[in-house]
């Protein structure tokens, strides 16, 4: 799947994620997201010099959906399925 982008966005160097000026993130695949999704799943782990998405106040407020499930939430999930 590939995914129309801006040609205004800044390339992360490290994980090579585009991020456009209104701070939306396009993944290399789905949908697009937002930089505390990004942190939430890339950036906290990757900690490596020139990523682009460490500024806190940029990033914003994290929410328990911008991170993956637990293995724990998976099977609550599954079980009241």
């Amino acid at each position: 799947m590939t995914t129309n982008t801006p040609d205004n966005c800044q390339t992360c160097p490290i994980c090579r994620v585009k991020i456009a000026h209104d701070d939306k993130v396009y993944f290399s695949s789905g949908q697009p997201g937002t930089r505390a999704r990004l942190y939430a799943r890339v950036c906290q782990y990757a900690k490596k010099a020139g990523c682009i998405n460490q500024n806190k106040e940029a990033i914003g407020t994290l929410t328990k959906s911008d991170g993956f499930s637990t293995g724990e939430e998976i099977k609550k999930m599954l079980k009241a399925s």
